[in-house]
């Protein structure tokens, strides 16, 4: 029922999938208001002189490469990927955090096919290094662990390939790491030709991608101004895909919103359906059908069409962001056909999300209403009275979390925390949806000011990130080159690169500066709405509370009434 339930593969979030939802769901909604405009623009212009900075770092990189070649690359495989599963890796040289990955199904999939994924690409001076990996993973006997694997290399004058090989064999399925060097280009370095055809390839669906959003714009504009025909000639004239999809949607809730009856509305979502299957990004297909199931099932029960809405929401799968609702919704149905028992059941399951979800607290009132239409007072009294429960302890755990956002910021408090992976990451039975912490970041990131700041944030410590790396390399080419010059190489582009590097490493102090205090800026925003949120979810439980307490109140006048009935008997 709901489609198909995934095996729990690993007890963190799903490799790097709050990272991607988050920048997907970011992209969508890039619009400024226009009293926000001088933030934006010091946004822009700090953005391009940072990738300024970064273009110069890079262009000396290059111009060092004939004479000497400080970078590292350190790639990453499995040799037995039946018995390891690996949820997340650290890399560090030298003691400093150089990369952090999170590995998501289809990376799995990669590398459950042999292929070698790449993990870091930078530059270190010549001598000794330690290459130091962490890595969370499950093996094969059912086992969640966290082993550390150090390994010591010499940096020579050319380019040095590192790969870690993870392997973990029977009977005890321990982990154990296999560390491989090269020095040197590599073996076959792709050609110029099937160099070409790729980046063909990209530009190619970087261009279709762009096209269809365009048309998907105007096709709003039409929309907007009432002109529903006109917009859906334009979306006649694009691919079958996400913007399509999305396109139809809005259509569909225009219907929904002037018609009597939802058969518009519901031919429109069918569309929509064809159209989102057919994304050539699978995650991002998969959580528009979601939604798409989810707002033709509500249509359809409105309609009382009863059978058509069950059909419909059982289709949300059940990892999904609008499962929840879905299954409160599809109690609804079954409640509403007289089938109490088998909406309970709907509803229990509901339950088991966090009370952010839309869905879940209704699911909480629904029990206790089964329960009394079953004719089961006494259960619906209890029923109640856990779920009056339930919304003080989220009350308080709303408290809490206000406080930790003033304490800690609310990147910190809402993003940071719920992709954290930490030694503690196996405490956790889970994080995906059924995490309260990832419940309200989702549900925050539902608005689009929301969405903005989180987004203006994350990339502000992006750049803090780039600077560092920034300096970093940069130290690496003043001592390469230091020592060139002192081994005799008298060459003038050896001095014009060491001046050049000591200027752009003199600069990253008051970029870092300007960074910082634009993020002080931003974070300033992100907390007030974050704050508003809180206190937003704080109301929502108090009306909760209130309807508990009122069906509570009632049933106690009901209870009263039969007993006085049966006394006058």
């Amino acid at each position: 029922m709901f489609g198909k339930q995934k095996s729990q593969l690993c007890r963190i979030i799903a490799p790097r999938t709050l990272e991607r939802w988050i920048s997907g769901l970011l992209a969508v909604f890039m619009a400024a208001s226009a009293h926000a405009a001088s933030p934006d623009t010091q946004m822009a212009q700090l953005t391009d002189t940072v990738a300024r900075h970064t273009a110069g770092v890079r262009a000396i990189e290059q111009q060092l490469l004939p004479h000497t070649d400080t970078r590292v690359t350190v790639a990453f495989a499995i040799s037995t990927p039946t018995a390891l599963a690996v949820d997340s890796l650290e890399i560090y040289l030298d003691e400093q955090l150089v990369a952090s990955r999170r590995y998501a199904e289809n990376d799995r999939e990669d590398l459950a096919q042999g292929q070698t994924l790449p993990l870091y690409q930078g530059n270190l001076s010549s001598g000794t290094h330690h290459l130091k990996t962490v890595v969370n993973a499950r093996v094969d006997n059912n086992r969640f662990v966290r082993r550390e694997f150090v390994h010591s290399f010499v940096k020579q004058s050319v380019i040095n390939h590192l790969k870690i090989t993870l392997h973990a064999k029977a009977p005890d399925f321990e982990p154990d790491a296999l560390f491989t060097e090269r020095a040197g280009d590599p073996a076959s370095p792709p050609s110029r030709e099937s160099a070409h055809s790729a980046q063909q390839g990209d530009a190619k669906h970087v261009f279709r991608e762009r096209r269809e959003q365009e048309m998907f714009e105007l096709a709003e504009q039409e929309r907007i101004k009432g002109r529903t025909d006109a917009a859906g000639r334009y979306l006649a004239k694009m691919d079958e895909g996400y913007w399509a999809a999305m396109g139809y949607l809005n259509l569909a809730n225009d219907f929904a919103r002037d018609d009597l009856n939802s058969t518009r509305a519901l031919v429109s979502l069918r569309v929509a359906m064809a159209m989102a299957a057919k994304d050539h990004k699978q995650a991002r297909g998969n959580n528009l059908l979601d939604q798409l199931h989810l707002r033709a099932g509500y249509l359809a029960l409105k309609s009382d069409e009863h059978d058509k809405a069950i059909n419909l929401l059982e289709k949300v799968r059940l990892d999904s962001y609008y499962a929840p609702q879905a299954l409160y919704l599809h109690g609804l149905a079954l409640a509403n056909k007289g089938n109490h028992r088998a909406a309970m059941q709907s509803w229990h399951r509901a339950k088991k999300f966090p009370l952010a979800f839309p869905g879940v607290t209704d699911a909480w009132i629904g029990m206790g209403r089964g329960y009394d239409m079953a004719g089961y007072p006494g259960q619906a009294g209890e029923s109640w009275l856990a779920a009056n429960a339930a919304y003080q302890g989220e009350r308080v755990t709303l408290k809490e979390l206000a406080q930790r956002i003033k304490q800690h910021g609310a990147y910190k408090a809402l993003v940071e925390d719920a992709r954290n992976t930490g030694p503690e990451w196996f405490l956790a039975d889970s994080r995906t949806l059924t995490q309260p912490r990832m419940a309200y970041l989702l549900t925050f990131l539902e608005a689009p000011n929301a969405q903005d700041a989180v987004r203006t944030v994350a990339l502000l410590d992006e750049m803090t990130s780039q600077l560092n790396r920034n300096a970093h390399d940069l130290s690496v080419f003043v001592v390469a080159l230091t020592d060139l010059l002192n081994s005799g190489n008298t060459a003038s582009s050896l001095k014009v690169m060491l001046s050049e590097s000591k200027h752009l490493k003199q600069r990253i102090h008051g970029l870092l500066a300007q960074v910082k205090a634009e993020r002080a800026r931003a974070e300033q925003t992100l907390d007030r709405l974050a704050l508003d949120f809180v206190e937003n979810q704080y109301q929502l439980m108090g009306h909760a509370l209130d309807k508990t307490e009122q069906q509570i109140a009632h049933l106690y006048e009901y209870l009263a009434l039969e007993t006085l009935g049966e006394g006058e008997q």
